[in-house]
């Protein structure tokens, strides 16, 4: 895969990631129990615990991503000033 190509596919990655957790965020800000009245299932028991797991999952997988873009793109950054 061209570098292109693959940097255009992480770029992707990481702003769907990032528009999962505030999408997430918002949906628990302004109901708690949004998977209760999306899928009509309980998987807490009502209280909100699973909703704030999700949220909090979907956060670390973008900041994760985050990071490891940042940390190539300074790696990167690097080899090209010492050239």
């Amino acid at each position: 895969m061209p570098t292109t190509t693959r940097r255009a596919w992480l770029y992707r990655a990481e702003w769907a990631a990032c528009a999962l957790s505030v999408a997430g965020f918002i949906a628990t800000l302004i109901e708690p129990q949004w998977i209760e009245l999306a899928f009509d299932e309980s998987p807490d028991g009502g209280d909100g615990s699973a909703e704030r797991w999700l949220v909090g999952s979907a956060f670390v997988i973008a900041a994760s991503i985050a990071a490891v873009l940042a940390r190539r793109e300074r790696r990167r950054d690097r080899l090209s000033h010492a050239r």
